[in-house]
């Protein structure tokens, strides 16, 4: 609950009026206090599943204690053959699109192929590389690409600053990455007890340091462990440690050391730490860094992740250009006669799907109007995203006529920022190379 208040003042929700989906404690009370008592009850399902195992016909047959050696390598030799079948059934599954991965992920049940099928394609998806047996048993799940999301996340630059109110106090504010992954969970499940909080994550390793160092290392720097800000990082750790234990799940020992808990970190980023000794025998000092594998591995990975945003967008803005065209050419008078309902941003006492009738139709009666102000403004955020947002959403001829006509000065500095699009445009598909 506290990490949950703590996210939802990152995400500048107000507590009186729940404007963009305000934490409901009293429905968050009542889920954990269910999942504490069924974590409870789970051990008293055991006798439970003996006798029912006994009604079956079935013979339990006692296979020593926990000293038992054998019984644990044969058990490890097992698990280890399992996830070596999961791993070549994932890699030999046929290709799926997108379209029919959503269609199944809607589904309540999937054939083990199919599972397998949609495994395969999230995967290569979340990578942008061939799934292969080793992706598959390095991504453990999904894990490895939520670490390299979080690291991503530490690397941006904080979305300005946030003042609170009563003690005027002023925190950074997350980057708009982690809050629009926020505010999707909220807007999409308004009712969901166990939310992401992934901004408040990103606020505990941004407030310990962690921004700073890493952004040294990932820049191939070295570090020691009396480095005066990974000091200062562990003194921050051990005085929060139940903050720590609470945000980011592990635990922090009174006796502290700094690399055990740079490791742990970084470890948490799917990075890990290497070292290298200097300086003569018996005073010879340890120096880490980032391992280069796991390193240009995230890198790679964060770099396919950035172009995915940016076509994504690219495709939303091209949608809207469509739209507003379309509106233009529609007659004034039908859409006068047009009452356009918007959901309201107040979350208390409102139904999710209610909405109120506009009385402002300034824009909507003016489809002139309403068309310059969308398309100026979506071409500014396209080419703020980048050369591949814009290469996606100029595959068409038609946009730049409809551009030209009502945002000219916005298309002269996509010119200038891409000589070269016009000859591009003549092209069936843009290649992915020759721009940049």
């Amino acid at each position: 609950m506290q990490t949950n208040e703590v996210n939802a003042f990152l995400l500048r929700i107000d507590r009186g009026t729940g404007k963009r989906g305000v934490e409901k404690d009293y429905a968050l009370d009542a889920y954990c206090q269910i999942l504490a008592q069924r974590h409870q009850s789970i051990n008293n399902l055991r006798s439970e599943l003996r006798s029912l195992l006994e009604s079956m016909g079935n013979t339990i047959v006692p296979m020593g204690t926990d000293d038992d050696h054998d019984a644990k390598k044969r058990l490890s030799d097992a698990g280890a053959l399992l996830d070596s079948a999961y791993n070549q059934a994932v890699n030999k599954a046929n290709d799926i699109s997108a379209s029919e991965y959503r269609a199944r992920k809607s589904k309540d049940y999937l054939k083990p192929e199919e599972v397998y099928e949609c495994e395969k394609f999230r995967i290569r998806d979340s990578y942008g590389m061939e799934v292969t047996e080793s992706l598959v048993e390095k991504d453990e799940g999904g894990r490895l690409v939520r670490a390299i999301a979080s690291m991503e996340a530490i690397l941006s630059e904080p979305g300005g600053t946030i003042v609170e109110p009563q003690t005027n106090r002023e925190y950074p504010a997350p980057p708009k990455i982690v809050a629009d992954k926020d505010y999707s969970e909220r807007d999409k499940l308004p009712l969901c007890m166990d939310w992401g909080n992934y901004s408040a994550k990103w606020l505990a390793r941004f407030n310990l340091g962690l921004h700073d160092i890493l952004k040294r290392l990932v820049a191939g720097s070295e570090i020691t462990a009396d480095d005066p800000h990974l000091v200062r990082m562990t003194e921050i750790a051990i005085q929060c440690a139940a903050h720590i234990k609470a945000i980011l799940g592990f635990t922090v020992p009174a006796d502290c050391q700094p690399i055990w808990l740079l490791a742990t970190l970084v470890e948490q980023l799917g990075l890990k730490l290497v070292n290298r000794k200097e300086g003569p025998r018996g005073e010879q000092v340890k120096i880490y860094s980032l391992a280069k594998q796991e390193l240009n591995f995230a890198l790679h990975v964060i770099a396919h992740r950035e172009q995915k945003r940016a076509r994504q967008f690219a495709t939303r803005g091209f949608s809207l250009l469509f739209a507003v065209k379309t509106i233009a050419k529609s007659s004034e008078l039908e859409i006068a006669n047009c009452l356009v309902s918007t959901p309201s941003p107040v979350g208390i006492g409102n139904p999710h799907c209610a909405g109120v009738d506009t009385t402002n139709l300034e824009t909507i009666r003016n489809p002139r109007l309403f068309a310059i102000r969308n398309c100026a403004q979506m071409l500014k955020d396209v080419i703020g995203h980048g050369v591949e947002a814009v290469k996606g959403i100029l595959k068409r001829w038609e946009a730049v006529l409809e551009l030209e006509e009502v945002a000219v000065s916005e298309l002269r500095q996509l010119e200038e920022l891409v000589p070269q699009f016009y000859a591009l445009l003549s092209e069936e598909v843009l290649p992915m190379e020759g721009i940049g």
